[in-house]
């Protein structure tokens, strides 16, 4: 017989060359500086495997998330619907209280410059307007009728216009 000697390291390591963990490398496939582990050359392994979890081919980022932007979702926000028809609602409350209180505020100050005068408030005015001049030209009328009858003609002038009777 053929008698080959053998020594137990000699059968671990033909043992270990053919089936090695993936951590054991041989020493002439091994660089003789250090190279780091990139997260490049591990996207460049992911793209080339198919997952049935990733059926669009999806770039994963390190931190196992999928990119937003390529996903097509920019931002989820829980309950941002309901925020946001909140906010709406509010706006249109507060938009509507707006128009309200400025309809409101037409119609009183309406109300007041329609007012008829009190008779104190009517003198006060007269009193006033004695002293006041006006520059300028005076209206025809003026010089056709007499100062006391001013009153009377002011008065008709103020008047509503009454519809005549004749077409």
């Amino acid at each position: 017989m053929n008698a080959m000697s053998t020594s137990p390291i000699d059968l671990i390591q033909e043992g270990n060359n053919g089936s090695g963990s993936d951590s054991d490398t041989s020493h002439d496939d091994a660089p003789d500086y250090y190279q780091p582990i990139s997260a490049v050359d591990d996207q460049e392994d992911l793209d080339d495997q198919v997952n049935s979890d990733e059926e669009h081919h999806h770039r994963n980022l390190s931190n196992g998330y999928i990119n937003p932007v390529e996903n097509g979702i920019s931002s989820l926000h829980v309950g941002g619907v309901d925020a946001e028809q909140n906010e709406e609602e509010e706006e249109e409350r507060r938009r509507e209280a707006s128009d309200t209180a400025i309809r409101r505020a037409f119609r009183e100050e309406e109300s007041r410059r329609n007012a008829p005068l009190t008779p104190e408030n009517a003198m006060r005015v007269r009193e006033a307007m004695r002293g006041v001049s006006f520059a300028g030209l005076t209206p025809d009328w003026a010089n056709q009728i007499p100062e006391d009858r001013w009153i009377d003609q002011l008065q008709r002038l103020r008047q509503p216009q009454r519809p005549s009777g004749t077409v």
